[in-house]
């Protein structure tokens, strides 16, 4: 695959940022698909999140709705992956069906995205979305995935990919096309090329191995007792696992503190109290295990 992504030049029309979302989640979703859609103020602090069908969503009054609040300053997001018909929440436990593989690219984001897609052994997305400048999101539309599969699949292209390694929770919302991004001076118009119409299943992507040394870590940091390989890990027990190799690699705390809040900022009252004190357990473990997280400027690969 030899395209590259491009920043469309020029301000997108007011009718292009109109029909741009609904045409996005057309595409991207099946009508009775249920999704959150999650708006955020980040400058009041204040967070809606409203649950309907992807047909609701993209309809013209919704969508009149989503504008008016984008105009007050919310930030718009969409869950990539749809929802059980039960669901009144958004954890890991509500998602039914994995729509989406997904990578978030925040830093260098263009010339990673244009490496990405002169991978002979990845398909073609489906989706690239422009964020913000030189920030972009990658998505494939999938099918047959189990929830446990997509995660690791999108950890593992994460790493190798440099994109966000925060960003690969299958209950994951990423920014929804033709609102605009008020996280900097100047509103930002985000924008989405569309590569791909195909559906892609699990053999069309590289199989990566799984990573057994999440099951080998202490359950109680360095007290001997080790986790049945059979149990699921909680996203807590995940964030803490994180966090020990990212020390351990030499990543700063404070650079995984704010990895960790990012990933936890719509799940947590505090979310940034949460990271510090995860990281902070996670310090503890690596010195009481004879491995003292290493001080350096070291960024993580993303």
């Amino acid at each position: 695959m030899n395209s590259k992504p491009s920043i469309q030049s020029g301000k997108p029309s007011h009718d292009s940022m109109e029909q741009s979302a609904g045409l996005y989640i057309r595409q991207s979703f099946a009508p009775n698909d249920r999704l959150a859609v999650v708006l955020a103020n980040k400058r009041g602090g204040d967070v809606i999140q409203r649950i309907a069908s992807a047909e609701r969503i993209a309809a013209p009054d919704f969508q009149a709705w989503l504008r008016f609040q984008n105009a007050k300053g919310y930030e718009v997001y969409v869950s990539m992956n749809a929802l059980s018909a039960t669901a009144t929440g958004r954890t890991k436990a509500d998602v039914e069906t994995i729509r989406h593989i997904y990578l978030d690219f925040d830093e260098h984001g263009t010339s990673a995205v244009e490496k990405l897609l002169e991978r002979k052994d990845l398909p073609r997305p489906n989706h690239l979305i422009s964020t913000s400048p030189d920030r972009w999101q990658v998505a494939w539309k999938v099918d047959g995935f189990a929830k446990e599969n997509a995660e690791h699949l999108q950890q593992a292209l994460a790493r190798e990919a440099g994109a966000d390694p925060a960003a690969t929770d299958c209950s994951r919302v990423l920014r929804l096309p033709g609102f605009y991004n008020h996280k900097y001076g100047r509103p930002f118009a985000v924008g989405f090329q569309t590569l791909s119409k195909e559906t892609y299943g699990r053999e069309h992507f590289p199989n990566f191995p799984s990573e057994g040394r999440l099951h080998r870590e202490p359950l109680n940091g360095h007290t001997g007792r080790r986790r049945d390989p059979s149990t699921v890990l909680s996203q807590s027990e995940r964030d803490w696992a994180f966090a020990k190799r990212a020390l351990a690699r030499g990543d700063s705390e404070e650079t995984v503190v704010a990895a960790i809040a990012s990933h936890r900022r719509f799940e947590k009252h505090n979310p940034q109290y949460y990271a510090q004190l995860t990281v902070r357990k996670a310090a503890q473990d690596l010195s009481a295990e004879g491995a003292p997280a290493r001080e350096g400027n070291d960024q993580p690969n993303r």
